[in-house]
């Protein structure tokens, strides 16, 4: 019996000597090391925080960070594991997406922006048969209810038939800026060697350069079409030239005025995350449904806008941080 007063006396002493070697090791005085910064910031939503007019992280839910879209309202939406913790996921067999109240912030975009988010998508398959999942996959549209296109439109287009891996990744503007004659300009970005896989894409338009610039992981665009004069299939990289008239070509021949600031007019406060303005039910414009458009079929991840065109500096730095989950 004293024997075994003595083994559980020994032990609590250990125990007592282990414990307080820990705490001592702990340093009390000193705050822990920071992560390296990377581009000069330790987070990702201090890259021009000033500037950013809209966060979406879908962390299972629809919150704004930023609160200027509110009131989501959610149509068979769901999530799955994404970039940094969770991530929207669309669907090939149902129809999901969600309509959202935006602030002036949004809808009153008048110079240059900037979408940067996540992607990650097999395709889209060409609408022979229409359905679900089938022809161009709306993932963000801010809404004009009495035009067929929205302000801004991002989405992927059908597919090059000769070109069946390709994703190609499509930004649609709608500008109301007077000067402006050609007022619908877009840019595809070409995206070879990422189906099924994450990729981080940036669209970024300078209103001074009157250029879209496009970055896909943190590095410059390598193959964009779908503007103005621009080589079928892609072979351009790094922006996408916008004009205000017709240029006469790539180079621009005719000496018209560049696009200059992107403005909008006609809507009405609406945003729709998921899919088209046209393909939701009942359609949020004054057209309806199309047999080449659908609802978007993969996920997005840490979906942001902000009012101004980020630099590339600023691009790369926001690709790896969000990247370390920072």
């Amino acid at each position: 019996m004293k024997n075994n007063i003595f083994k559980y006396i020994g032990a609590a002493f250990l125990f007592g000597t282990v414990v307080l070697s820990c705490e001592d090791s702990i340093d009390k005085d000193n705050p822990p090391i920071p992560y390296a910064s990377i581009g000069g910031y330790q987070n990702s939503d201090d890259i021009a925080s000033g500037n950013l007019i809209a966060k979406l992280s879908f962390e299972n839910n629809l919150d704004d960070k930023v609160n200027n879209i509110t009131g989501q309202m959610p149509v068979g939406v769901t999530y799955a594991s994404g970039v940094k913790g969770m991530a929207y996921n669309g669907s090939s067999s149902q129809m999901r997406y969600s309509v959202g109240n935006a602030s002036a912030a949004i809808t009153g975009i008048n110079k240059s922006f900037t979408i940067a988010f996540w992607l990650k998508s097999d395709g889209t398959v060409d609408p022979a048969t229409p359905g679900q999942g089938k022809g161009a996959q709306g993932i963000f549209s801010i809404v004009r209810p009495t035009e067929f296109w929205g302000g801004i439109n991002l989405f992927i287009e059908n597919p090059n038939a000769s070109k069946p891996e390709r994703i190609r990744l499509k930004l649609g503007v709608e500008s109301s800026n007077p000067a402006v004659a050609w007022k619908g300009q877009g840019v595809i970005a070409n995206l070879d060697g990422y189906k099924g896989k994450w990729v981080h894409v940036v669209f970024a338009y300078d209103a001074t350069a009157s250029k879209c610039y496009v970055y896909q992981d943190g590095e410059a665009a390598k193959n964009l079409d779908g503007f103005a004069y621009s080589p079928a299939g892609g072979e351009l990289g790094g922006y996408a030239s916008w004009f205000a008239d017709n240029p006469g070509g790539l180079s621009n021949p005719n000496g018209v005025a560049g696009y200059g600031n992107f403005m909008m007019s006609g809507t009405n406060g609406k945003v729709v995350f998921g899919s088209h303005q046209f393909e939701t039910v009942p359609p949020l414009n004054n057209g309806s449904q199309q047999d080449w458009a659908t609802s978007f079929a993969g996920q997005m991840d840490e979906f942001r806008i902000y009012n101004v065109a980020l630099k590339g500096s600023d691009v790369v730095a926001l690709y790896k941080l969000e990247k370390d989950n920072r």
